[in-house]
């Protein structure tokens, strides 16, 4: 039987402490309970689903983006704390719904919902977590952070269908407007939604919306880079198991530049089968060609950009915080 009432911190002891989160330790603490709140007549069920994908881990980024943009604007702290709640929910809702569409059974080493439920069970309680997530940014009261809210729910599933109808195109526009539906859409909403509820002006909020997309894009790219670099056993899915599955990425779409006449690379892009030989022969020579770098330093660049937008708002610890934050979207390992 799982234990409830363990103290919060337990779930959020990944946290890296020296790298931005200093200053909201406390805040993240309270969101974590708002997270793990049981709502009226909640079904045991949805609890230990809750319970187990909180648990996982994670650096709560999102969350902690919404938290420091909210400092930096002195909004109010208890809305502050809902609106962060309802996007790190809204983002373990997509992974709810991500895992079962790539029937992944592992999650940062951890088994899935769909590794031990039935497939009506894990699309209900993801879709509870998207209502569970509106429910939390409701409680800012605020019109216009309730539409951002609406309208990023909408474009991260417009881009998940999208997704479906655009495998094996090797195409840079295509792979950076699914990459910022997929995740850029939830950091924008993560570091304007908090900045619109400190009262921040225009000019203010468009370089927050700035900081957002470049550093959400920075995190996907990163990202694509661990699909390729990091063990079965990290991810729960195969080495390449993007390339394999039709979705072009970055470090694919830089080797196709570099070496386009590639034999494996037009074997696969013509008969569009990752269980086909040339498909690990093409991921093994992507590895060794050096363009993983390339795409790490494109992530690296993005980065900067992100933390260049922050000389456009009132300067204080929250910003300098925000900016070594960002910093953890490359050193992270997973």
């Amino acid at each position: 039987m799982v234990d409830y009432n363990l103290d919060t911190m337990q779930y959020i002891s990944t946290i890296n402490k020296n790298k931005g989160y200093e200053l909201i330790q406390d805040n993240l603490s309270l969101v974590e309970q708002q997270l793990l709140a049981e709502q009226p007549g909640q079904h045991s069920l949805l609890t230990e689903a809750t319970f187990q994908l909180l648990q996982a881990g994670g650096k709560r980024i999102r969350a902690a983006i919404c938290l420091l943009s909210a400092g930096i604007f002195a909004a109010d702290s208890d809305r502050s704390h809902s609106l962060a709640a309802g996007v790190e929910m809204l983002h373990t809702a997509t992974l709810v719904h991500d895992d079962f569409i790539d029937g992944a059974l592992l999650r940062r080493g951890r088994p899935t919902l769909n590794a031990g439920l039935n497939a009506n069970f894990t699309v209900l309680i993801g879709d509870y977590f998207f209502a569970r997530a509106a429910n939390l940014v409701s409680k800012t009261d605020n019109l216009d952070i309730m539409n951002q809210f609406a309208d990023t729910l909408m474009t991260i599933l417009n881009g998940e269908i999208n997704q479906q109808y655009s495998l094996w195109q090797v195409d840079h526009q295509e792979y950076y407007d699914r990459i910022y539906a997929k995740t850029g859409a939830m950091f924008v909403l993560a570091a304007k939604s908090a900045a619109a509820l400190g009262g921040a002006d225009q000019k203010e909020l468009l370089a927050m919306e700035k900081y957002g997309y470049y550093s959400g894009i920075a995190f996907q790219i990163v990202d694509d880079v661990f699909d390729f670099t990091n063990k079965q056993t990290q991810l729960g899915k195969p080495v390449g198991n993007d390339l394999r599955q039709g979705l072009i990425t970055l470090p694919t779409l830089i080797y196709s530049e570099r070496y386009p006449n590639d034999p494996n690379l037009k074997l696969l892009l013509e008969v569009q089968d990752g269980n086909h030989p040339a498909a690990a022969k093409l991921i093994s020579s992507i590895l060794d060609s050096g363009v993983i770098n390339d795409a790490i330093n494109k992530a690296k660049d993005l980065v900067s950009q992100g933390q260049r937008e922050l000389k456009a708002v009132p300067y204080s610890g929250y910003v300098e915080a925000l900016a070594s934050l960002t910093e953890t979207i490359i050193e992270r390992k997973v």
